[in-house]
């Protein structure tokens, strides 16, 4: 997979890897239900398999834009 290089300028919140959960039982990709921040400020995202009903919560942390990455 080619590293696609880091933009100051890009939007985190358009991340394709959000988007490519699989289900851990069925292997079906899963689909975003909701997402709510937590008590620590990052944001909580809740999966849902269309075939077997799995739900998967996943915390996102992001970078702050002044760290070194």
């Amino acid at each position: 997979m080619a590293r696609v290089p880091e933009d100051p300028h890009l939007n985190d919140d358009k991340s394709p890897l959000i988007d490519l959960l699989s289900c851990f039982v069925c292997k079906e990709t899963m689909k975003i239900e909701k997402s709510a921040p937590d008590s620590e400020g990052c944001d909580i995202i809740q999966y849902r398999c269309q075939r077997c009903a799995r739900i998967e919560l996943v915390r996102l942390f992001r970078r702050s834009r002044d760290s070194a990455g």
